[in-house]
């Protein structure tokens, strides 16, 4: 999964259009809902086609689930709807491949979906605040608990 998000951002940078194209990297904390309340961090990065539409990837580290590390691995397209020069909404729908790491867990693909709000205090520097449903976590344990995390993050554009 790892080999096609990293293909799927080359493809896109690639053979996008250069008109208000943008690639940036982003990091964040926050706090995510597994089966407890948990600290997470993210780190991502994506491409913006043009002002609205965009492709991202990202890795979440969310903590523990059932006394084990869990992470996950994500790419989503992204859609922005701009309320003024520095403040914007932010879609994400795509896929996630979540990783706990206890016996008998194997990894399991989901639907990735998430709402923000950005605000940008340069053109190359934002910040957002997102909540993103990353899906049920593994095929193995306990109940059908999915990832859930809050996150404040710092933006870069280049």
């Amino acid at each position: 999964m790892k080999k096609l998000l990293i293909a799927a951002a080359v493809s896109a940078a690639l053979f996008a259009g250069q008109a208000s194209a943008q690639m940036y990297v982003g990091a964040g904390v926050g706090s995510s809902k597994n089966d407890n309340r948990e600290d997470s961090w993210k780190l991502y990065a994506g491409y913006q086609f043009d002002r609205t539409w965009g492709i991202e990837g990202a890795y979440t580290d969310l903590g523990k689930y059932q006394g084990a590390d869990v992470e996950s691995w994500s790419l989503a397209g992204t859609g922005t709807m701009h309320l003024n020069e520095q403040w914007s909404l932010i879609g994400k729908l795509g896929a996630s491949t979540n990783r706990a790491d206890f016996a008998g867990a194997s990894d399991h693909t989901d639907v990735l979906v998430g709402l923000g709000l950005g605000y940008s205090f340069t053109k190359s520097v934002g910040m957002r605040l997102e909540y993103e449903d990353l899906g049920k976590l593994s095929d193995a344990g306990v109940g059908n608990s999915r990832g859930k995390n809050l996150s404040l993050s710092l933006k870069y554009g280049f």
